[in-house]
């Protein structure tokens, strides 16, 4: 039967309520108005003519915003900021360490040397707060951009640096090259950077170190304070680095699918509607009920379909006729046929089966691969695996293996800290030091009771 010369009454679920609903004749058909998106953004400045007044930086991005536009991507997606912790964390380890470069020199094994206390350079790093104000916050920034500053403060007599601080990456600027020296001299840094526009007046310059030239750097510094740009050199690198995860970052991609997935399901919780059955009614049941229904006009047709919707309403439709049956009477024509006869169809409730929510768990896995951390590392299961979230051994052999391909990126973030220790140790031995961060590496409880095996420099308190 097409819906032509019939009517179809769907009965749905509103809000865990029952309510029929039916198609009317064409001249009656309703067509719902677009929806326009009214959601709120931030008012966008022009970008200033950097070339002509005030420091000239390099744009971060197509539109100077590439670090703003990766955080808040992430922000939105729960499990890409959890993956960015956990990496941060596993660089981290169990925090910094050092030895003296003596001691390695002396050593038979070149592959090891004992872990170091020297207290000049413990007061050093409480009074600077390093693991938590600057380690901390580096390891962060690099994991969301690939790169990070910190500033240097030299003491007066310029013999030692005295302080190391972090620069958020996201106020942080390269000035663009100088086309003399072909060379980027200087970091600008402002808070005003995110919101696409940098003041002039506000803009905070910092020499920046040239490792290749360092001791004219030293030499023709004027001041005590400069910058270090830490950074991995990626493909196509002239200012900033380009992270590996930046396919991540791409309009309508995983992570742009993980952010709606949410709002998605909150929709469908707000607006629940579910078809719980159809109802099917012959033109022919309004011939056989009204013989003069071919002569009655559409107003007269209407009045008596809105009644018979009544009916099957208060018949079929809330808790009190829950198991209620509903009879009608049909005829046969002369070939046996019903006619006249009413058809109820049960349709299978897709959404409370889940098979019509969408799963934010394929994006998820996506995403955190995508930025570096094995899927199991955050309860997620491996695609067609059979374990769940991992067993014990894909867990534990996925953080060791992170923990050791951390090594480039700790070598890049620790720059500065190592710079700091090589300069100081020109005026005093005692900071003849390198620096390093210690891990715990994770084994089965059959070689180890709780699991853990502590690396040889790690500080154990008895």
């Amino acid at each position: 039967m097409s819906k032509s010369n019939g009517v179809v009454v769907d009965v749905m679920s509103v809000n865990g309520k029952l309510q029929a609903a039916y198609t009317p004749p064409e001249s009656f058909a309703w067509q719902a108005p677009g929806e326009i998106d009214r959601s709120p953004g931030p008012a966008r400045l022009p970008i200033p003519d950097q070339l002509a007044v005030g420091w000239r930086w390099a744009a971060w991005g197509a539109d100077d915003l590439l670090p703003t536009h990766i955080r808040t991507k992430i922000e939105k997606v729960s499990m890409a900021q959890q993956a960015i912790y956990r990496l941060t964390a596993m660089m981290y380890g169990n925090g910094l360490a050092y030895y003296r470069n003596s001691d390695l020199a002396n050593a038979t094994d070149k592959t090891k040397a004992p872990r170091a206390y020297i207290p000049k350079v413990e007061q050093w790093l409480q009074r600077n707060r390093i693991a938590d104000q600057w380690f901390m916050p580096q390891l962060a920034d690099y994991r969301f951009y690939m790169n990070a500053f910190s500033e240097f403060v030299l003491s007066r007599d310029r013999s030692q640096i005295t302080g190391l601080f972090h620069k958020g990456a996201e106020f942080s600027r390269l000035s663009m090259q100088n086309p003399v020296t072909v060379r980027t001299e200087y970091s600008l840094h402002s808070y005003e950077f995110p919101i696409g526009v940098g003041m002039h007046s506000d803009i905070r310059r910092l020499p920046l170190y040239q490792w290749d030239d360092e001791e004219a750097f030293l030499r023709r510094l004027g001041g005590y304070k400069f910058s270090w740009h830490s950074y991995f050199h990626t493909p196509g690198t002239i200012y900033y680095a380009r992270p590996f995860w930046l396919a991540l970052m791409r309009k309508n991609g995983w992570l742009d699918v993980a952010a709606a997935v949410p709002e998605v399901v909150n929709a469908m919780m707000r607006n629940q509607i579910s078809l719980k059955y159809q109802i099917l009614i012959p033109e022919s049941y309004f011939e056989i009920r009204h013989p003069e229904w071919q002569g009655y006009t559409a107003e007269a047709r209407k009045v008596l379909i809105d009644a018979l919707v009544d009916t099957i309403n208060n018949s079929l439709v809330g808790t009190q006729n829950a198991a209620r049956t509903i009879t009608t009477i049909f005829k046969q024509d002369v070939s046996g046929n019903a006619a006249g006869k009413i058809e109820i169809i049960p349709i299978d409730d897709k959404l409370k089966s889940d098979s019509w929510v969408p799963s934010s768990s394929t994006a998820d896995a996506q995403v955190v691969q995508g930025l570096g951390l094995h899927p199991s590392q955050l309860g997620l299961a491996p695609e067609g695996g059979k374990m769940g979230a991992g067993s014990g051994s894909d867990q534990r052999e996925s953080f060791n293996t992170l923990t050791q391909i951390n090594t480039m990126d700790q070598l890049i973030v620790l720059g500065p800290l190592n710079f700091a220790a090589r300069y100081n140790a020109q005026v005093d031995p005692e900071w003849d030091i390198t620096f390093f961060v210690d891990h715990t590496t994770h084994t089965t409880t059959n070689d180890q009771e709780n699991g853990l095996v502590p690396g040889s420099a790690t500080l154990q308190v008895q």
